[in-house]
């Protein structure tokens, strides 16, 4: 298990402001004058990389030792805690690091996205089966700061903020897609089977981002292949 210091850097430096609203200036030359406002000042980003903040213990790949680990998923990385610091797993391909206590599992694998770009991070399985594998992708961003335009306005910090959950799918050991939750769209993902596929939806009240469901979704999806 290859690991490389995880260097902290702030993403904004900034003393934080009192108050973030503008001081508007008048100056004047002559018989011209203009008006300045003054910036405020940045502020550190609010909000969190994670989606758990804890370190958990997992295991790396087939790995005996325990490690403490989390995942940062704004920088895609897997965070390990040793001793006082905090390393970052080197990460290769289908690397699985699995959390204890069945907390959950993330795999580096390559996939293509819903712009139809490869691309490559951890994803999540939540439905894992011999033809039909269903991953979920989580994702934080930073929303940048907002300056006032006007003495009116306010100023807002940083935020960092979680982007709504993607799906994955993989048939027979293909490549892994974007998948669409919407129901109709679910029921065509195995050509000439979309009639049974709606009726088990319906049928078994299937919510298509819920893992319990996706888990007997792709179960179902596996029994059809």
């Amino acid at each position: 298990m290859k690991l490389t210091k995880l260097l902290v850097i702030p993403v904004l430096f900034a003393t934080a402001a009192l108050s973030a609203q503008q001081t508007t200036y008048n100056y004047s030359d002559g018989q011209i004058g203009a008006i300045y406002s003054k910036k405020a000042a940045s502020q550190p980003a609010q909000g969190s990389q994670y989606y758990n903040e804890k370190f958990l213990p997992a295991k790396v790949d087939d790995a005996n030792e325990v490690s403490m680990v989390r995942y940062n998923a704004y920088s895609d990385e897997i965070e390990v805690q040793v001793n006082d610091e905090i390393l970052v797993l080197q990460p290769k391909d289908n690397q699985t690091v699995k959390l204890s206590g069945d907390k959950g599992i993330y795999k580096y694998v390559q996939f293509t996205n819903k712009e139809n770009v490869s691309s490559q991070r951890y994803l999540i399985p939540v439905s894992e089966n011999a033809k039909v594998n269903i991953y979920k992708k989580e994702n934080i961003y930073l929303q940048p700061e907002e300056h006032p335009t006007s003495g009116y306005g306010s100023y807002k910090a940083p935020m960092y903020k979680k982007k709504d959950l993607e799906y994955y799918i993989q048939l027979n050991n293909g490549d892994i897609v974007y998948m669409s939750t919407k129901k109709k769209d679910v029921a065509t993902i195995i050509p000439g089977k979309e009639k049974e596929i709606k009726a088990f939806i319906k049928e078994n009240k299937i919510d298509t981002e819920e893992d319990e469901d996706l888990k007997t979704l792709g179960a179902y999806l596996n029994s059809l292949l």
